[in-house]
């Protein structure tokens, strides 16, 4: 009788923990789909909102200029030639992909912004409940990237798609000219995160949203 009831007690903990492991992922990865869905939301009301105030306070007949930045801006990242389109934050700790697997793809906190000359960063899952950067290594030269902003777009063109060790933190070091760089894990049979995929693009130019 005992021997049974132990039985029974180890099999209901097998099945919790399976339960646990199927469960876990899937809760990720709709958390991951709500923030999202949050960040899109606030996305587009600030870019709403400032299509009506350049309406209300200013000339039509005057051309757009473009915003100068004082920190990073609300933004999404799309890439048609892999059929992205995700919102990017700004983080201060870059650990925090270590710790949060549905974590966003986020903004270095050393990028310079959108459209000045240095090295705009940005880093983001390549597996798991938030990983948008899957097809990343699907790129080619010349294959467009988009920053949107609620006040501009800023239109890159990928240079070089490349492979570099852990170690090789120069990747993300400032460069002479208005450049991209984005990072995400590359896995080596077994090993998720043995080397890192580097994609690096170089800036074309910026559109001021119109005020009409």
């Amino acid at each position: 009788m005992v021997k049974r009831k132990v039985i029974h007690i180890v099999a209901a903990i097998l099945i919790f923990a399976g339960l646990a492991m199927i469960g876990y992922p899937l809760y990720l990865r709709i958390q991951a789909r709500v923030e999202q869905s949050r960040l899109e939301q606030a996305f587009m009301e600030q870019r709403q909102k400032y299509h009506i105030e350049a309406i209300a306070g200013k000339d039509k007949q005057q051309e757009p200029s473009l915003p100068k930045w004082d920190e990073f801006p609300p933004t999404q990242l799309e890439i048609p030639a892999v059929d992205l389109s995700v919102q990017v934050v700004a983080v201060k700790d870059m650990d925090v992909f270590s710790r949060k697997f549905n974590q966003p793809p986020s903004y270095y906190p050393e990028s310079v912004f959108p459209g000045e000359v240095g090295n705009l960063l940005i880093a983001g899952h390549r597996g798991g409940p938030a990983g948008y950067f899957h097809k990343l290594f699907d790129l080619n030269p010349r294959d467009e990237i988009i920053l949107r902003t609620p006040k501009a777009d800023y239109f890159y063109e990928v240079e070089e798609v490349f492979s570099v060790e852990p170690t090789q933190v120069e990747v993300i070091a400032p460069l002479d000219y208005a450049a991209i760089t984005l990072t995400t894990c590359q896995r080596v049979g077994s090993v998720s995160s043995a080397k890192r995929l580097i994609v690096r693009g170089k800036f074309v130019q910026a559109i001021p949203l119109p005020y009409e």
